[in-house]
């Protein structure tokens, strides 16, 4: 009887403690792109700078790097991105459906992720998408051939 007691003790104390689980969902609230050469299909460096229609932000990422996380608009089912360089500009217009996750804790942010990724248009020579659902299980959104 004791040591039921301790252990239903126990399973209080446990339970009354903060959970406070912010950011640990694998949710996420932009998308990952990867860039690749069209002909050779082998990762390409980029030095885009991005723009998204109706936002005052850019988007440089590293010369060095072959991908970027863009964040998607949560109030509008579309997202158009532009791509410049010296020598080029390429347009992506993606859509999505916005899907809210639950929270943990009342404390935290509502978590937000991204279904049902697809697109509208682009003017890259290729495109695909092997990842239709933002979150961190994937390391990719959309692959993205010029």
């Amino acid at each position: 009887m004791k040591k039921l007691s301790i252990i239903i003790l126990g399973l209080i104390i446990v339970s009354c403690q903060d959970i406070e689980n912010c950011g640990t969902d694998d949710n996420l609230d932009f998308m990952i792109l990867r860039f690749f050469d069209y002909e050779t299909q082998s990762a390409q460096k980029i030095g885009f700078t991005i723009t998204a229609e109706n936002s005052p932000y850019q988007f440089t990422p590293f010369t060095d790097s072959t991908g970027v996380g863009l964040p998607l608009n949560p109030d509008d089912p579309t997202t158009t991105f532009f791509f410049d360089s010296d020598t080029s500009h390429f347009e992506l217009e993606m859509s999505y459906d916005q899907f809210q996750v639950s929270i943990f804790d009342p404390k935290c942010e509502p978590a937000l992720t991204f279904i049902g990724l697809d697109t509208v248009r682009h003017t890259f020579d290729s495109l695909s998408i092997p990842g239709t659902v933002t979150n961190r299980q994937l390391d990719t959104n959309v692959e993205v051939y010029f």
